[in-house]
């Protein structure tokens, strides 16, 4: 019994297992919160799999133990996750045990699909300028730190690759943007920690774009965010000057990053969003007072303050920032910071 349909070309994510509660619990858990690119079909029985679904339609099979036989490799699904009901151990093929959790279930779906797609792709290897890392960090909140970072993010991708890193408690990109992402940068934070070798693939798979501008899904949680170490976001920004071609890589940073002094301090150009309100100011000279007090003066010192104008219209949408008062304010800091590189 198959429990969805769809088009014959677009190839999927099979689970095959007798028991319908399990299945139909599983199935719908990947289809909610697995952030996979393919759609997932559920067979409860291995004869009507097989003459429904070929290897060419089938990205990964996910098969209770219960209902495998060697012939399915031999039929040529040879991407198959077995879902172990029993302590035999087994070698081959792939495979955990079916009690696992849904969530850890899921993490090995997405290695194995990522790990097939990596087979044809070579690893990026920089062969352009070292990546420059923009620092965008405020005290005052809503004085368009978001905003102000996405906008100099696609002006900046119009010259050269750019990536946006943001680092807020909750970003809202997902909704703003009407999309599913695919995973978020706590996933490239692990597959840098204890996969290294697939970071690349990683990276290509779950890269988001917007206006140009390329960025990595944030956290969906602030807790997992305050968890991260500044040396694992430090670690994880080498890797990716490491493995791409990014000119330009923007940190949308709040307290919430662990360390955000000291990836401030890693940052070529650092900008500061100011208000002249009594309680904006005092803000800033409290956070100024801060970095001296705590030898962070360096950063003070390569710090650009911002005093943005009042618009009298902002853009409805992040989809495209390079038009309008705000677009000529932030272009105009660009070229007098000197942000291109000569030829650009």
């Amino acid at each position: 019994m198959s429990l969805s349909a769809g088009n014959e070309n677009i190839r999927r994510i099979c689970l095959c297992d007798s028991e319908v509660p399990y299945g139909e619990h599983l199935m719908e858990y990947l289809r909610s919160r697995g952030n996979l690119p393919y759609e997932i079909y559920l067979y409860t029985d291995r004869e009507r799999f097989l003459s429904k679904e070929t290897p060419a339609t089938t990205k990964l099979l996910v098969i209770a133990e219960s209902e495998y036989s060697e012939d399915l490799e031999r039929a040529g699904f040879t991407q198959i996750l077995l879902l172990n009901e029993s302590s035999r151990y087994m070698e081959k093929p792939e495979n955990l045990s079916k009690y696992q959790s849904a969530e850890h279930i899921c993490a090995k779906i997405r290695e194995l699909c990522m790990s097939s797609e990596e087979e044809g792709l070579p690893q990026s290897v920089r062969h352009g300028r070292p990546m420059k890392l923009i620092g965008v960090y405020s005290p005052v909140s809503r004085c368009l730190q978001t905003t102000f970072s996405i906008c100099m993010g696609q002006i900046l991708a119009r010259k050269a690759p750019a990536l946006y890193l943001n680092f807020e408690a909750y970003s809202g990109l997902e909704r703003m943007l009407d999309r599913t992402f695919r995973g978020s940068v706590s996933d490239l934070l692990y597959y840098n920690d204890c996969a290294r070798e697939k970071l690349s693939g990683q990276l290509k798979f779950m890269t988001e774009s917007v206006g140009g501008l390329d960025f990595l899904p944030p956290m969906e949680s602030f807790i997992q965010l305050k968890s991260i170490r500044a040396d694992e976001w430090m670690d994880l920004l080498s890797s990716i000057e490491r493995v791409t071609d990014y000119e330009y890589c923007i940190l949308d940073l709040s307290e919430l990053a662990d360390g955000v002094f000291e990836l401030l301090r890693q940052c070529e150009y650092i900008f500061t969003i100011t208000r002249d309100d009594g309680i904006s100011m005092g803000k800033i000279t409290q956070y100024e007072e801060l970095l001296r007090s705590t030898q962070y003066e360096d950063i003070f010192m390569k710090t650009r303050r911002c005093r943005l104008p009042v618009f009298r219209e902002l853009p409805g949408s992040i989809l495209n920032l390079t038009h309008g008062e705000l677009a000529s304010v932030v272009e105009g800091i660009v070229e007098e910071e000197k942000m291109y590189e000569p030829g650009q």
